[in-house]
């Protein structure tokens, strides 16, 4: 009896030191460590993030500066007339009012009248404002903030989610940050930035194994980015099976340890 319940006991532990191995055996170190090799300390040029773009749905919040207190004020009463409550996607609470930029690429702003603002920077933008305003004020100075700056990360990662970014600056590494770093059975090698341009929508593809992604030129991401990080082949391939064996492999487990526990009992 002692003899079987030694081998019940044997064929038990094998059982989980074969499962805790296979899944141990999916991922070589490579595949599972970011930045890899070493960093170029020679004429190292530091990224400094362009100005941003702006794009249809944008919400921009615009502040005049100028001498004039009486004009200031009558801009400022004009603003707050026409700028739109928009309504935080994230919670449902009311967000920053805002011009929101329309699906021709315009928004109107009080004395300037309509402004296209679609593929343009914001200096072009407050250039053209200024030149509008100038008939009525001296040496008006505009300041632009978008307000629904935001990035989404999804895939295999802890905490995936669409984020709102109020600085209107995030790398692709603090955006991985903000979603609580990347799971282990992640596929470091193939994540995708996923952005809207003019009038299509591209892929880029980031291997976050190797320090050359401090060089690239989407290291910087822009609004409305989405950063898809993918389940490496030995999760996926885990995710397909999972509904068969796991519980197959669960029930395995539970009769060896009754069986275990009655021989025991004899």
């Amino acid at each position: 009896m002692k003899n079987i319940n030694y081998s019940i006991s044997r064929v038990y532990k094998a059982f989980f030191v074969s499962m805790i191995l296979f899944i141990s055996s999916c991922n070589s170190y490579k595949n599972v460590t970011m930045f890899q090799g070493e960093f170029d300390t020679k004429n190292v040029l530091l990224h400094t993030q362009k100005d941003i773009i702006l794009q249809k749905n944008d919400i921009l919040e615009i502040t005049l500066i100028t001498s004039n207190e009486e004009f200031s004020k009558l801009f400022q009463t004009a603003l707050e007339s026409n700028v739109r409550n928009q309504l935080n996607y994230t919670s449902g609470a009311a967000a920053p009012k805002g011009f929101s930029i329309n699906q021709d690429g315009t928004f109107d702003l009080p004395y300037a009248g309509k402004i296209y603002a679609h593929g343009k920077t914001r200096d072009e933008i407050k250039k053209e404002i200024v030149s509008k305003l100038k008939e009525f004020i001296i040496d008006p100075v505009i300041l632009i903030k978008v307000l629904n700056f935001k990035i989404s990360v999804l895939g295999d990662v802890k905490a995936p989610g669409t984020f709102n970014i109020p600085n209107e600056k995030v790398s692709i590494i603090e955006a991985i940050g903000i979603a609580n770093d990347i799971n282990i059975t992640a596929d470091l090698k193939n994540a995708v930035i996923i952005r809207e341009t003019d009038s299509s929508r591209i892929q880029i593809k980031v291997d976050l194994t190797k320090k050359d992604v401090f060089k690239s030129d989407v290291y910087f991401l822009k609004q409305n980015d989405i950063v898809y990080i993918p389940p490496n082949k030995a999760k996926a391939a885990t995710s397909k099976y999972s509904p068969i064996y796991i519980p197959l492999l669960t029930s395995l487990s539970i009769f060896v340890t009754a069986l275990n526990l009655i021989i025991t009992k004899q």
